[in-house]
């Protein structure tokens, strides 16, 4: 773990529920499942299985990321990427992680993610097909603070759209909500 990650995860954060926000300044609870572009990347058992190391990802037909969260201060995320290699454009790298723990919306309208509570069922896997070893699977833990995030209707598709910015990353990709009740992995414990 980061030392970033070790001080921001001791951090004491106050529990607020997330319709307390979407009351605030946006059109919906946040509760629910949303996802990126074609919806492929979903959070949930049709994405990650963590206590299965031997194939704990299923993986989308698309890249995208995925971001659930209930009512009650939980949050579950899945990301698919890859990155290009401009010196070897054959040898892209494929990423795929998944993270679940709680979340805070803060008095400054941020929304804190914390996956301290269940840090060891994390995983993250990185493929590259000209490495030696082309499957990289380890622990993953990572605590995310999106600075602003608002919902609200995209015209274009008429659906709920939520729209994060973090400070690292910058604008997230739009993501769409696609199912409520969220789309979870037990809010528990996994490993």
């Amino acid at each position: 773990f980061s030392a970033l990650y070790l001080a921001l995860s001791a951090l004491p954060l106050s529990r607020s529920p997330s319709h307390l926000a979407a009351a605030q300044s946006n059109l919906t609870s946040l509760a629910g499942t949303w996802s990126s572009g074609s919806g492929a990347v979903v959070t949930g058992p049709g994405f990650a299985d963590p206590m299965n190391n031997n194939r704990p990802f299923i993986y989308p037909s698309n890249t995208g990321i995925a971001y659930s969260f209930t009512d009650d201060g939980y949050f579950e995320t899945a990301w698919y990427r890859f990155q290009a290699n401009a010196s070897k454009p054959a040898c892209p790298t494929a990423m795929l992680y998944w993270q679940h723990g709680t979340y805070t919306v803060n008095s400054n309208g941020s929304l804190s993610m914390n996956p301290a509570p269940f840090r060891e069922d994390g995983r993250i896997q990185t493929e590259n097909p000209c490495t030696p070893q082309t499957a990289v699977l380890a622990e993953y833990a990572e605590f995310e603070m999106w600075d602003r995030w608002e919902i609200k209707i995209d015209s274009h598709h008429e659906a709920y759209s939520l729209q994060a910015v973090r400070a690292d990353l910058g604008k997230l990709p739009r993501l769409f909500l696609t199912v409520r009740p969220p789309t979870m992995l037990p809010t528990t414990s996994l490993t």
